[in-house]
C-alpha cells in the first residue's frame, strides 16, 4: 500500500453519587497537559447544575439498586496529555433501534472513569450522547466494551476543516488503518538515508534531513530521531535517472509479528533536479514523514502539510497535524475512531 504527496479502573471505591454537582468540561482542553507551545491548557469550568423536567442527565443522587456500572482507566500517558478535570457528567443512552433509552453519568477521578446506568441498558449495541458540551458520543457494541473504550473530549482545532481533533484523525488514518489507531513500536520512529541520494543539483538526503527538522521543531518530545543504523524506522529509498509519478510515494513495507508497521519507504527519483525545485523536495519530503507517521490520508485544508489537492505549501506541520500525531501516539492501539463518530 502506498501514500503519495499531491492528492492525498475500576474506580476505588468512591462515595455514592449523593450530594455530588453534576458538572462539564466546557472549555478544559486546549490541545493536551502541554501544547507545541508548551503552554498549559486553561483551567476546567464548571458549568451549572442543570435540574427540572428537561435536565440532560439525571439530577443529584445514587444510582438505582439495579443499576449497571462499567469501570475503566486512561492509560498514564493518555491521561496526562488529555488532563480531564474530576468530576461527574451526565449522559444519555440508546440502544440501536432507539426503542430503548435512559440515563447514565460518567465519574471521573484520575486516571479512572466510571459509568453508572440507573436506567440498565440492554447487553446489546449502545450509543451514549453526552448530555453537555466537551465531549463526544461513543458507540459500543455492548456496555462492558466502555471498560476499554476511553471517553474523548471534544479537542478544538484551528483548522475549519473538521469538528474536533478526533474526527481530523479518524479522517487520516481511514484510507490505510479503516480508522483503527495504529502504532510503531517505539518513539521517536528512526529515519536513514543513503549518502549518495543526489538528484542533479539537489542532495536529497539533506532534504530529507531538513525536512525531520521541521517536524521535530517543537518543545515536546520529537517525532524522529536520525539514525543510519536503524533496523527498522522509515528509510529513503533513491531511484536514480527515473521520473515517477508522482515524484514522492510512502510505502508500508513490513510489520513485525504484533500487525504494527516495522519499515516505510519514501520513494523518490530524479524529479527534483534543478536548484529551484530543492524547496519543493523538502516540502514534498516533510508531506510524506506526516504518512510515514500513519496519517495516509490527505487534509482538504490547503493551511496543513497534509493538503491533498496539490503539492504541500508548507514545509513544516501545522499545530493542527502535530497534536493528531500526539493524540495517535497516546491512544490504545487498535481502537476504533469510528466509535466516536458524531
Amino acid at each position: 500500500m502506498t501514500r503519495s504527496h499531491g492528492r492525498s479502573p475500576a474506580l476505588a471505591g468512591t462515595a455514592a453519587l449523593a450530594g455530588l454537582a453534576l458538572t462539564t468540561a466546557v472549555a478544559w482542553f486546549a490541545g493536551g497537559c502541554e501544547d507545541e507551545s508548551g503552554a498549559r491548557p486553561p483551567a476546567a469550568v464548571a458549568a451549572p447544575e442543570t435540574t427540572g423536567p428537561d435536565a440532560p442527565g439525571p439530577p443529584p443522587g445514587s444510582p438505582e439498586p439495579d443499576g449497571l456500572t462499567v469501570a475503566g482507566q486512561w492509560a498514564p500517558a493518555l491521561h496526562r496529555w488529555l488532563d480531564p478535570p474530576d468530576g461527574a457528567v451526565p449522559w444519555r443512552w440508546a440502544s440501536r433501534t432507539g426503542a430503548d433509552r435512559g440515563r447514565a453519568v460518567l465519574t471521573i477521578a484520575g486516571r479512572a472513569y466510571r459509568w453508572d446506568f440507573p436506567d440498565p441498558p440492554p447487553a446489546g449495541p449502545l450509543q451514549l450522547v453526552p448530555g453537555s458540551t466537551g465531549w463526544l458520543p461513543v458507540r459500543v457494541a455492548s456496555p462492558a466494551e466502555l471498560a476499554a473504550v476511553p471517553p474523548l473530549p471534544e479537542i478544538p482545532l484551528r483548522s475549519p476543516a473538521y469538528p474536533d481533533l478526533v474526527s481530523m484523525l479518524h479522517a487520516l488514518l481511514t484510507p490505510r488503518f479503516d480508522g483503527v489507531v495504529p502504532h510503531w513500536p517505539d518513539r521517536p520512529v528512526p529515519v536513514r538515508a543513503p549518502a549518495g541520494a543526489i538528484s542533479g543539483e539537489v542532495d536529497l538526503t539533506a532534504c530529507l534531513r531538513e525536512a525531520v527538522a521541521n517536524w521535530n521543531a517543537t518543545a515536546a518530545e520529537p517525532f524522529f530521531i536520525w539514525d543510519p543504523k536503524a533496523a527498522w524506522g522509515i528509510r529513503l529509498a533513491h531511484y536514480a535517472g527515473s521520473l515517477r509519478s508522482p515524484p514522492l510515494q510512502t510505502q508500508l513495507i513490513r510489520r513485525d509479528a504484533a500487525g504494527r508497521p516495522l519499515h516505510v519507504r519514501i520513494a523518490v527519483g530524479d524529479d527534483y533536479h534543478s536548484a529551484a525545485s530543492r524547496p519543493h523536495a523538502v516540502r514534498g519530503l516533510a508531506h510524506e514523514l506526516g504518512h510515514a507517521l500513519l496519517l495516509w490520508g490527505h487534509s482538504p485544508d490547503r493551511h496543513h502539510l497534509l493538503w491533498g489537492d496539490a503539492p504541500p505549501l508548507r514545509a513544516t506541520p501545522s499545530p493542527d497535524e502535530r497534536r493528531a500525531v500526539r493524540l495517535r501516539q497516546r491512544l490504545p492501539a487498535g481502537l476504533d475512531l469510528g466509535r466516536y463518530r458524531r
